[in-house]
């Protein structure tokens, strides 16, 4: 079986039906969060979402929701920001949905901002994770449809690796577009999570690809449900679908075998690559590779430049995928 041969479509009706969190998080909740006693800002932060998650609408006539329409977890990598943000979404009251940023934005993308946000704002919550803005384009867009939504009640957690104020700073003008920035962050009160990544990986030791050989002989002992596509054919296949359909590729698919990693020369493949690995990862699913070392994927030029952090998240992500 080949991804490549795989072309889903999107049903706009179940779509955010869809938005859950994906089965790597099945177990996070506030229970099994476990803050670190050395940095008291993870309680603090653990306790005041679900005092939010909780609040009740105050007042007879017109009664409102209490406290902040919207609460930001800002914070580095491997600090628990999405185990927080899978465990408020288990306890909220539904309507209410769960998916990233980037998947947001492909998803307005394809139905346009007006009906995206009518659709949204039928939600009572809607939690975000990986928020950050890349481009104008998506500062534009947050700000317009976080107006348009959380005007209409829509309450809104979100996770993020930059402070609200400094969203866009060094990946593009920032400063054209301070005002919606502005706008945006005061919808949020923030949570600052300090601490240090879990995961406590070494960056610079990343698992090795197997020899073509190696992979080949495992695929073909694997009794499970797999695909095996040459890499450069999977990069060819991603260009032709819209992103939000990466997540329908692998129903049915338990391990997934890459035969022939490359460096990828072209940036918008490489992203179209790093949100396909996100995809992978929250899914659960096991990957196999071989070619080229993982740090050479994508050029130094790119994991210094304006989508370092995907970058960064990206080979984070294959390396536990792949050790």
């Amino acid at each position: 079986m080949r991804l490549t041969e795989r072309h889903p479509e999107v049903n706009l009706e179940r779509l955010l039906e869809s938005f859950v969190p994906p089965p790597r998080f099945q177990g996070a909740t506030f229970a099994t969060y476990r803050p670190d006693p050395r940095y008291p800002s993870q309680t603090l932060a653990k306790e005041r979402l679900r005092s939010w998650i909780h609040d009740r609408p105050k007042g007879f006539l017109r009664p409102r929701m209490p406290g902040p329409q919207g609460v930001y977890l800002d914070g580095g990598f491997g600090v628990g920001k999405t185990h927080l943000l899978v465990a408020a979404y288990w306890e909220a009251p539904g309507p209410k949905a769960f998916l990233t940023f980037e998947e947001l934005t492909y998803t307005l993308g394809l139905m346009g901002l007006r009906e995206g946000a009518r659709r949204f704002s039928a939600l009572r919550y809607l939690f975000l994770d990986e928020f950050e803005l890349d481009d104008p384009g998506n500062a534009q867009m947050a700000a317009h449809f976080l107006a348009l939504t959380m005007e209409q009640g829509l309450r809104v957690a979100t996770t993020s690796n930059t402070p609200p104020g400094a969203l866009g700073e060094g990946r593009f003008n920032a400063e054209g577009f301070r005002h919606q920035i502005q706008s945006l962050a005061r919808r949020f009160a923030v949570e600052r999570i300090e601490g240090e990544d879990f995961r406590h990986r070494d960056p610079t030791r990343l698992p090795r690809p197997w020899m073509d050989g190696e992979l080949l002989e495992a695929f073909r002992q694997d009794p499970r449900p797999k695909t095996l596509d040459p890499f450069p054919d999977l990069l060819a296949h991603l260009r032709a679908l819209h992103p939000i359909r990466y997540r329908y590729l692998f129903l049915g698919v338990e391990v997934v075998y890459l035969q022939g990693l490359e460096p990828i020369p072209d940036q918008n493949d490489a992203l179209r690559f790093v949100h396909f690995v996100d995809q992978l990862y929250k899914l659960g699913l096991e990957l196999r590779v071989s070619g080229v070392p993982l740090r050479a994927l994508f050029p130094e030029s790119y994991r210094h430049g304006a989508f370092a952090k995907k970058y960064g998240r990206a080979l984070s992500r294959l390396a536990e995928l792949l050790g």
